[in-house]
C-alpha cells in the first residue's frame, strides 16, 4: 500500500520553529519587565525595596533559564534548517 501524499518532514519547518522559540524568549523577557516594573518599590506604600529585589530574582531565575533553553533550541533548528539548502 503506496501513499502519494508527500512526507513531513522537520527541516521544512524548522526556520518557522525557530523564529517560533525566539518569538517565545521575547515574550517572556517582555513579561519579566512587566513583573520587575509592577513590583518597584514606591514613595507611598507597597512592597520594599529588599522584597522587590528578591521578587526580581526570584522571577529572573525562572526567566533567563528559559530564555536559555529556547535560544538554544532555535539555534539547533536554524542549524537544521540550513542542512536543507545544502
Amino acid at each position: 500500500m503506496t501513499s502519494s501524499a508527500p512526507r513531513f518532514t522537520v527541516r521544512k519547518f524548522a526556520r518557522l520553529a525557530a523564529l517560533g522559540a525566539v518569538g517565545v524568549s521575547l515574550g517572556v523577557l517582555g513579561l519579566y519587565a512587566l513583573i520587575a516594573f509592577g513590583s518597584a518599590p514606591t514613595a507611598s506604600g507597597g512592597i520594599d525595596r529588599t522584597h522587590a529585589v528578591l521578587a526580581w530574582i526570584g522571577a529572573a531565575i525562572p526567566a533567563a533559564a528559559i530564555i536559555a533553553a529556547h535560544l538554544v533550541y532555535a539555534k539547533v533548528l536554524l542549524a537544521e534548517s540550513r542542512l536543507d539548502r545544502s
